[in-house]
């Protein structure tokens, strides 16, 4: 496998990674939502909850992946993209609003990922 099928290969780790932490983010608000007080059986019994968890786990193990074949110093500033889908996902699925700081902070996030992604990538 060439140097650049690899490096193309590895990086669905850094999407797996991204797709995990983004889907523990929804999965912790419908916990939050579905619980009507606070009691430490009903949140570790909840199904949202326990899915959370499983995300987590998977995010820890696709992220090692990642982190095996990629500098944490370009495998890290994509993680910022969970803030993207997190804001996508409060708009669609609990109907939050987005707002200028919202759009601004992310505007700067991704100026933020452009310029330490510039140097290239070693895989």
């Amino acid at each position: 496998m060439n140097a650049n099928i690899k490096q193309n290969f590895y990086f669905i780790y850094i999407v797996l990674a991204i797709i995990f932490q983004s889907l523990n983010g929804v999965l912790a608000k419908y916990v939050a939502i579905s619980l009507s007080g606070f009691a430490l059986t009903a949140v570790i019994f909840n199904l949202f909850y326990m899915l959370s968890m499983v995300c987590l786990v998977m995010q820890a193990l696709v992220w090692q992946q990642a982190l095996k074949h990629y500098d944490v110093s370009f495998a890290y500033p994509f993680m910022s993209i969970v803030n993207f889908l997190i804001l996508l996902f409060s708009l669609l699925l609990f109907n939050e609003g987005i707002t200028f700081a919202n759009v601004l902070g992310l505007a700067i996030i991704s100026l933020g990922i452009y310029i330490l992604t510039m140097g290239g990538v070693k895989a």
